[in-house]
């Protein structure tokens, strides 16, 4: 059994996966979007490809496949849908920014038609492969992945996350493991306090909101946005949603399976202002205090434009909610106060801040995930501390752990 990293060895972004056992299966095909110019993985010929979410550096270089072949690509419907919608966006990103992407609407549409939507817990075969979907509990429809082959199996977290949210229940996982491939975005560090990081973020807002002034929220549209919209319920009348957010946002109230509390999520949706055009866009800062707003890292999206509007105001204030991936304009303005992108630079007064509201488990989850599926090999990826994780791993519990680069093969014979 042969597991090759195309993407995300010791690294965040561009996940590519490959399980080669005669036959191939592709797990994940995302594109690295920061730093710019994108970075894609490396590409190779499979048998099938099984998408875990809707998240670009899981999804986005999927098209770049059906430039030469026609694989079978695996998701959930909501995943299929939500994934399109960011693909399709990022070919218009790449086209503003000067980049341009390795495929066409040609790819995306060949892909559209190889997809094959699949439930959770539903078994269908990839060559000799059983493969099933695990909710995991990091953004709607996301999903771990079971491989099994001559009664070995293999478990491929995708992102995870081990405890609830308001948006959705912690993740579902198999046990009696023999491989798991294990995402590692927190593995050096725990979480604080679920509850008190969720006070001081509303008393950030609060404090703003009471002084007149304007809050911009950067978010990821799918996950992050909604998260934030259900912890700030009391306040949706005051709230203004904009970018991509908006649409994901809509997408995800149609699929009520995905979610925990469908009827009070469409309920704040009624409630929220939706920011349809550049005119209301104009007026948004005079008209609410609070402004959600896509992209989560500033890289782009009606968010930049806020920013814009807000940087000269020391009395308003931006907060980032999750992780800020290193030289995006987000992590960039948090260390240095200068927003700067391919457009422009300006020096930022208003007032930042970041809470830790990640929908990616901590080092204590990722333990915990261990030692409920019992591996007797773990691989680690999708982080920048992987090395260092593996080490742990096999100190703590005295099993065998690999941190591959990309390019990487490790071969595990049982």
């Amino acid at each position: 059994m042969k597991i090759e990293v195309l993407g995300s060895g010791q690294e965040v972004g561009r996940s590519a996966i490959v399980i080669n056992d005669r036959d191939k299966i592709l797990l994940d095909c995302g594109v690295k979007v920061q730093p710019e110019p994108p970075e894609y993985p490396f590409i190779e010929k499979c048998d099938g490809i099984i998408i875990t979410h809707a998240h670009l550096d899981h999804c986005g270089a999927a098209p770049i496949y059906y430039k030469r072949w026609n694989p079978p690509i695996y998701m959930n419907d909501i995943t299929q849908e939500l994934s399109e919608l960011l693909i399709l966006d990022s070919i218009n990103v790449a086209k503003k920014e000067g980049f341009g992407v390795p495929f066409t609407m040609k790819e995306i549409r060949a892909m559209k038609k190889y997809t094959r939507l699949v439930n959770y817990y539903e078994k269908f075969k990839i060559g000799e492969f059983t493969c099933s979907l695990y909710d995991a509990g990091h953004i709607p429809g996301s999903s771990g992945v079971l491989i099994e082959k001559n009664g070995k199996r293999i478990f491929y977290t995708g992102d995870i996350q081990t405890v609830d949210s308001h948006l959705l229940h912690k993740c579902h996982l198999p046990t009696n493991v023999d491989i798991l491939i294990t995402e590692s975005t927190y593995s050096y560090k725990n979480h604080p306090d679920k509850n008190r990081e969720e006070k001081l973020f509303l008393e950030s807002v609060e404090e703003v909101i009471n002084k007149g002034e304007t809050v911009l929220i950067p978010v990821f549209a799918v996950g992050r946005a909604q998260e934030i919209l259900l912890i700030l319920e009391k306040y949706a009348d005051k709230i203004a949603l904009d970018g991509m957010a908006k649409t994901a946002s809509d997408i995800i109230s149609r699929y009520e399976e995905y979610i925990k509390e469908p009827k009070k999520f469409q309920k704040i949706l009624r409630r929220v202002n939706w920011i349809e055009n550049q005119r209301e866009r104009e007026n948004a800062i005079r008209n609410y205090p609070i402004i959600v707003s896509s992209a989560g890292m500033l890289g782009g999206g009606p968010a930049v434009f806020y920013l814009r509007k807000l940087h000269k105001r020391p009395e308003s204030k931006v907060v980032f909610c999750g992780f800020l991936v290193e030289d995006t304009p987000g992590r960039n303005l948090i260390q240095t106060r200068i927003f700067q992108n391919s457009e422009e630079k300006f020096h930022v007064h208003t007032e930042l801040e970041q809470f830790d509201l990640s929908a990616h488990t901590d080092r204590n989850g990722l333990f915990s995930i261990i030692e409920k599926t019992e591996p007797k090999y773990v691989i680690c990826v999708h982080g920048d501390h992987c090395k260092e994780f593996a080490n742990d791993i096999e100190n703590r519990y005295n099993i065998i752990a690999y941190a591959p680069k990309n390019g990487d093969i490790v071969e595990i014979k049982f």
